[in-house]
């Protein structure tokens, strides 16, 4: 019968029983035995061990394909597998099988609950709100940001540059803010505004303390002045202006005034040959040009492609005695 052997004890026996057959010592049975060991001890020497060290795999080992249920050719690994030149733990035994990227259970995952392994999402949960924070950008492209998921709604970032670095902030809706206050658009604020003493230095130039879409303030003669937007400012000429005045060119104490009218009278410019501007004029009671130290100036308008919104309904009542 058979003996299964290592490698090592199959030479040797070979060496002993057909060592030299000078003297005609070698009989057949001497062959015939280690012929069968031989071959039965293939299974032994391949799985044994010898191949990691002594008598390794110069090919790739290739089992047949399995094609149809219960075929043969399949490599088992009863006791797992190890990766000796695996970059991490290269000495841990793998002994569960990868299912595929489809079918990992993200949940299953280690260290899930550990720190933010992932900094660049928010907690679902709400949890540790005080350092759920964001640690880098959001480019959110050409999208609304919403409550909904609901398209053209919410929040919305357009690039007014190439580069994007300057980018307006779209709203679909009304701004409402923590005191219940709310802001349906922005045709009620000043799209230009000044503060400025028209006495100026010496009486003659004046001089412009603070500002807004404003490009300059020109002295045309006493009382009388220009003031030019900023390019882009409006969207034409007709802005409504107002202005106020002290009437005097003191300025020291709290009753530093003097009965007086401004008007913003003379519109101009069309941004493309000519910047828009108007003048504002300074009267005093006796209606004679007059200087002041402190003037106020404040514009509103549509900017340039800005839509105006449902027109109010012009009725014509003249002569009716009640309103």
């Amino acid at each position: 019968m058979a003996t299964m052997k290592s490698s090592g004890d199959l030479i040797a026996s070979i060496g002993a029983d057909m060592a030299d057959n000078n003297a005609g010592l070698i009989s057949a049975e001497d062959v015939r035995h280690n012929m069968e060991d031989t071959v039965f001890s293939i299974n032994r020497i391949v799985a044994s061990g010898d191949t990691d060290v002594q008598f390794p795999f110069f090919n790739d080992v290739r089992a047949k394909k399995d094609t149809v249920a219960g075929a043969k050719g399949r490599f088992i690994a009863e006791s797992g597998v190890l990766f000796p030149n695996a970059p991490v733990n290269p000495t841990v035994l793998q002994v569960e099988p990868y299912p595929g990227v489809g079918n990992i259970d993200h949940n299953q995952l280690k260290n899930l609950d550990v720190g933010h392994v992932h900094t660049q999402y928010y907690h679902v949960d709400g949890v540790d709100q005080a350092n759920n924070v964001l640690n880098g950008n959001v480019p959110v492209g050409n999208n609304w940001i919403n409550a909904s998921g609901y398209d053209n709604v919410g929040l919305k970032f357009e690039p007014r540059s190439s580069d994007g670095k300057t980018q307006n902030i779209l709203t679909s809706g009304t701004l409402k803010f923590g005191d219940n206050s709310t802001i349906v658009n922005a045709k009620g604020t000043a799209k230009a505004w000044a503060y400025f003493n028209a006495s100026g230095i010496g009486g003659h130039l004046p001089v412009v303390h603070a500002s807004h879409n404003i490009h300059s303030v020109s002295k045309k003669a006493k009382g009388q002045l220009k003031i030019t937007f900023a390019s882009g400012t409006f969207d034409n000429n007709h802005f409504v202006a107002m202005g106020t005045s002290n009437g005097t060119d003191a300025s020291g104490t709290f009753n530093d005034m003097e009965t007086n009218t401004v008007a913003c009278i003379a519109r101009s410019g069309n941004d493309e040959t000519m910047l828009r501007s108007v003048t504002y004029v300074i009267r005093d009671e006796g209606g004679s040009y007059t200087d002041s130290a402190m003037c106020q100036f404040v514009a509103y308008g549509f900017e340039p492609a800005e839509t105006s919104g449902t027109q109010p309904a012009i009725l014509d009542e003249f002569g009716s005695p009640t309103f």
